[in-house]
């Protein structure tokens, strides 16, 4: 609150809230969210956005799971950090802490989401992508909510609507899921031991597939395993380990053999939101495994590309993966507003 920038007229009042222990990113998990989300829920009314500061390491994971948490969300909730610590002479704290904040204040943001470096992104599709660089998250299937830079530029019609309800909070997170990205020559024992031990209570199984949603032919085995895991109640989702794009399992006939299976793709999902997703729904109480199966490809907070865009996304790389733009954007297209002159 020291910062002279915050002092300008054109910047919020802000108010902090200090959490205590303080705790490394890694250390934080569905109990320290819930704890956040309830925080958020207790003050909605009395501030117009929330700006949460924490490490980088696990952040998509965060701003991933608040969003399903925060269901019916009609106020900017904007997650921030740095990669290099405020204390140090040069920085990129105070740059994405003083945006971050003015994104707060603006009541066209309705969701959870990332600011770092230059770019807003929606939380439940960003992912790190570097542990270097200042740019250190993406959003691949997803062009960033607002662009930073002489002006601020939103893009209107990536923003999601305000909601028609009341805010609902959801702290239950199921986590009894396991992630598995396969390398070539994996050994099919391992998976068949997480899934069948007597003793085990994994209620989904998240497999990191290659490609489109693709896995060795010639392992009739674990296809086995995976038939007896959804037969025992284990939901099964295949992600992508490829940073964009989408799962199809009608691709090829691995994939028309994983769909017999029982397993459900997630489409265009990130691996933080379809975790994400699967504690929060499994964490609800009311839906069984088939309901559960059902929601995974449906956006419920925008985590997802609708199917009938999803089908014509096929565009180069060049173009930043723009399932939801079809027309050339202009330089200026959406909103813009003035950044508050910074003061070193």
């Amino acid at each position: 609150q020291q910062m002279e920038e915050l002092q300008q007229s054109e910047m919020p009042d802000v108010q902090v809230h200090e959490y205590s222990p303080l705790l490394d990113s890694s250390d934080m998990g569905p109990c320290q969210w819930a704890r956040i989300a309830t925080d958020i829920h207790e003050n909605y009314l009395s501030f117009d956005g929330f700006v949460v500061l924490t490490g980088t390491d696990t952040m998509a994971f965060a701003a991933s799971a608040l969003s399903f948490m925060l269901e019916n969300l009609g106020k900017p909730v904007i997650f921030t950090g740095s990669q290099i610590p405020l204390c140090e002479p040069h920085n990129d704290a105070r740059h994405n802490l003083i945006m971050s904040l003015i994104f707060a204040s603006r009541d066209s943001v309705n969701e959870v989401a990332i600011f770092f470096h230059d770019r807003l992104l929606r939380g439940c599709r960003s992912t790190k992508v570097n542990t270097h660089r200042l740019l250190a998250f993406d959003s691949p299937n997803l062009l960033p909510l607002a662009n930073v830079g002489i002006t601020i530029d939103e893009e209107e019609h990536l923003l999601l609507p305000q909601p028609r309800g009341q805010l609902r909070v959801h702290t239950e997170m199921d986590t009894r899921l396991l992630t598995i990205r396969l390398c070539p020559g994996f050994d099919d024992s391992v998976v068949k031991y997480a899934v069948e031990h007597p003793d085990s209570e994994l209620r989904a199984l998240v497999l990191q597939l290659y490609g489109t949603g693709n896995l060795p032919s010639v392992k009739k085995e674990f296809l086995d395993t995976l038939k007896r895991a959804t037969d025992r109640g284990v939901l099964v989702v295949a992600t992508t380990q490829c940073l964009s794009g989408s799962v199809v399992l009608g691709h090829y006939a691995v994939g028309h053999a994983l769909e017999a299976a029982g397993v459900v793709g997630a489409a265009d999902m990130t691996v933080e939101a379809a975790c994400s997703k699967l504690a929060y729904l499994f964490g609800r109480g009311d839906l069984d495994n088939e309901e559960i199966a059902r929601l995974m490809p449906v956006s419920l907070r925008g985590e997802v590309t609708p199917p009938e865009e999803r089908s014509r996304s096929a565009v180069p790389f060049a173009e930043r993966f723009g399932p939801y733009s079809f027309k050339t954007r202009g330089r200026f297209r959406g909103s813009s507003f003035h950044v508050p002159e910074y003061v070193p």
